[in-house]
């Protein structure tokens, strides 16, 4: 297929803008708190929709480019989801070790 150069120039630069805004946020929520806040994660969702939308138009226009950065976005709000999953087990098991302790507490 053959793309309009300024439509794919634009796509480009939006693409190389959304991967520094995702990495911006990261580095701004990941280093503050450690976590990504509840209410943030919609901006990430967000961001994880562009990334299919990099995807699907690279392949279309069969830029590689636009591959590359949409299946970076993709992979990145899933280690995101990752964390936010195991930051929440971890959390849940301290919590049930610290009332497995007050129970024996109570025993003795």
């Amino acid at each position: 297929m053959i793309a309009d150069p300024l439509l794919l120039k634009a796509m480009l630069f939006a693409a190389k803008a959304t991967l520094i805004f995702q990495a911006c946020l990261v580095f701004y929520f990941f280093g503050k708190d450690e976590e990504v806040p509840y209410a943030a994660r919609n901006i990430f969702f967000v961001l994880a929709n562009a990334g299919c939308l990099f995807l699907a138009s690279g392949i279309i226009q069969e830029n590689s480019f636009l591959i590359k950065c949409g299946i970076f976005i993709l992979i990145a709000q899933g280690m995101i989801d990752a964390h936010l999953i195991i930051s929440k087990f971890e959390r849940i098991k301290k919590i049930e070790k610290e009332l497995e302790d007050e129970k024996s507490d109570a025993k003795k």
